[in-house]
């Protein structure tokens, strides 16, 4: 814990209006005075780790559920991923467009090429071409 708060204060000396979501697994969590600001703005549930430590935080599928409430009070936040590739997220609809991706990764890593038939594989070529259409908003 104490690298992710090394993270988070290093990140609060250099902007101070910014709220940091950090993901820790499988939960973006927010710290003290952000936690703070969270809990009082979107009711989020602060819990104590030490003394002068505190968190709240949501799970990693509710992301794009806590941005929009975020964006609606206009809450200055930027989400900190130590296991994006890049090394700064460059904008929230690319780190998206790239939570998508990897699904979708996923999903063709998952096939077993060994026990599927033709229809099903061209069926699933099919979703995996819509669900690539729809990140990418082409019709």
């Amino acid at each position: 814990m104490s690298k992710l708060l090394d993270q988070y204060t290093s990140l609060k000396k250099n902007n101070k209006e910014t709220i940091y979501l950090i993901k820790v697994g499988i939960f973006y969590n927010i710290f003290n005075e952000d936690a703070d600001i969270l809990s009082r703005e979107i009711g989020l549930k602060i819990t104590p780790l030490g003394p002068n430590i505190y968190k709240c935080g949501f799970p990693y599928s509710q992301i794009q559920k806590y941005t929009a409430l975020l964006d609606q009070k206009n809450i200055k936040y930027q989400i900190i991923d130590n296991n994006y590739k890049e090394e700064k997220i460059k904008n929230n609809e690319d780190y998206f467009k790239n939570m998508e991706l990897k699904k979708i990764v996923e999903q063709i890593l998952n096939i077993d090429f060994n026990n599927i038939t033709f229809k099903d594989s061209f069926e699933k070529l099919e979703e995996i071409q819509r669900e690539l259409k729809k990140i990418y908003n082409i019709f």
